[in-house]
């Protein structure tokens, strides 16, 4: 709670002494449309109002948005009843269940697709004087179907200058961020990856076996692009219910046994062809542990990560603790982990949008810096996908400086303004568009004259959201003269 209460007040430093006469819609990173905003006094009561649609809204079947409304002036804040919006298969989990989370909730709704639905919000609370010029703010949470919150943003949605009775709600004007687009200076490295599967205790090849022929016909297709590959890697397993040792000389042999085929296609001979192995994939079910919902599943994950177990001993803790999960996972998953995976490299300049769509999902860091941003312009600046395409970004190349203060300005507009300084540490000071990002972050932590310098030098240099920030710095210097 505390770190939401700093992060509040951070934004609320951005907007106060800011007067509008009219309402405006704000749309939410998982694409709810919050208009028809409202705060009035009403004798002793503040009054909030505001719909909520749901047509763009962005939520899988076993998760959760829950939207939570603050009123704060900088010092206070007060938190108002939240609405929980479901999934269809989180719906029903919580219909059998009856869980906290969803007795709690003031309002509740599943989702439905192809079906218009609106909520209604409406709620008030005693009206105390700090309220007089307070600030409504909406935090945005996704759920997972264990009820733990995945990510949040902050989105600041109307204020209240009250200097007599009932006044209307008044929306806030948020500081202009200029991003940068980085030139198209290199080729892109795509990726593309297959799985041959075994019998259990088999390490040798059998196209028959399972989905192997489709596979195996896929690999072979772009084998035949040839001078294209770069590279080849082949990584074997075993599942984890053999002795550790067996598995170790199982997952190897089944790597060789692929790298064998591929010696067979007369593969180019400055293709790298490189192998390893794993007598277990403990990662792959993590990973199928945290999607599946299963009972226990967080006690299963610390078997696999406690460091005290050995690996040898693992799979036996997991059986002897949890026999009927485990019991679940052994005729479930664990033949999708008696495998090998081919991962192939090629180079493949000028990618089209939809090759560099499905390369981001699968292994951004196969995309050249202009490949991700040629997908993130696709989104509003305003949306989850952008941020979270701004941050990937950030991710594969930390040291660019495009890369590094557009995820400054994510960050700024996510209220984590603590990252966002770092995000601006070594960027070159004769950017404009770092000029205005550190403007930016001088207004939130109170450097109105040091803001107003920056945002003067990045306006003298061209940049038009510069321009726009002069006279919004300039108006909240007047005010609190």
């Amino acid at each position: 709670m505390k770190q939401i209460y700093t992060t509040l007040l951070l934004l609320l430093a951005l907007t106060i002494g800011t007067r509008y006469a009219h309402a405006q819609e704000s749309t939410t990173g998982y694409g709810l449309l919050i208009g028809d905003i409202e705060m009035q006094r009403t004798a002793n009561r503040l009054e909030v109002d505001f719909s909520i649609l749901l047509d763009g809204v962005k939520i899988r079947s076993n998760q959760a948005i829950r939207l939570t409304p603050y009123l704060t002036d900088g010092s206070e804040m007060l938190q108002l009843p939240a609405v929980i919006i479901d999934g269809r298969r989180r719906h029903i989990v919580h219909e059998r269940n009856k869980s906290d989370l969803y007795e709690s909730a003031n309002t509740y709704i599943r989702h439905r697709k192809n079906e218009v639905q609106e909520i209604d919000y409406q709620t008030d609370a005693p009206y105390e004087s700090w309220m007089g010029h307070s600030e409504l703010i909406l935090r945005e949470e996704c759920i997972s179907c264990h009820d733990y919150p995945l990510d949040e943003a902050l989105i600041p949605l109307a204020m209240l200058n009250d200097k007599s009775s009932a006044t209307s709600a008044q929306p806030n004007q948020k500081p202009a961020y200029a991003y940068m687009t980085p030139k198209n200076t290199t080729a892109s490295v795509s990726q593309q990856s297959f799985n041959i599967l075994f019998p259990v205790n088999k390490s040798t090849i059998n196209p028959a076996w399972m989905d192997n022929s489709a596979h195996i016909e896929a690999m072979n297709k772009t084998l035949e692009k040839g001078s294209d590959i770069k590279s080849i890697h082949l990584m074997g397993y075993a599942s984890p219910e053999g002795p550790l040792s067996f598995n170790e000389t199982l997952a190897t042999k089944r790597a060789e046994a692929v790298k064998s085929h591929l010696t067979d296609k007369n593969l180019p001979s400055d293709i790298k062809v490189s192998w390893a192995s794993s007598p277990a994939n403990w990662d792959e079910v993590k990973r199928l542990l945290n999607e599946s919902c299963i009972e226990n599943y967080l006690n299963i994950i610390e078997v696999i990560d406690d460091g005290t177990i050995s690996p040898a001993d693992k799979n036996k803790t997991i059986k002897e603790r949890f026999p009927v999960q485990y019991d679940f996972m052994l005729r479930t998953w664990y033949p999708q982990l008696r495998t090998t995976d081919i991962t192939i490299d090629f180079t493949q300049s000028n990618l089209s949008l939809d090759e560099a769509k499905a390369q981001l999902a699968k292994d951004p860091s196969r995309l050249s810096l202009e490949d991700i941003y040629m997908v993130a312009l696709t989104y509003n600046k305003r949306s989850k996908e952008w941020y979270d395409i701004i941050i990937l970004a950030v991710e594969n190349y930390p040291e660019s400086p495009e890369a590094r203060i557009n995820a400054a300005n994510v960050a700024m507009a996510n209220g984590d303004y603590e990252q966002a300084a770092e995000y601006l540490k070594g960027v070159p000071d004769n950017i404009p568009q770092a000029m205005n990002s550190r403007g930016i972050l001088a207004m939130a932590q109170g450097n109105l004259q040091q803001a107003l310098q920056l945002f003067q030098s990045a306006a003298q240099a061209g940049l038009k959201e510069a321009s726009q920030n002069v006279s919004l710095v300039k108006a909240l210097i007047e005010a609190e003269s």
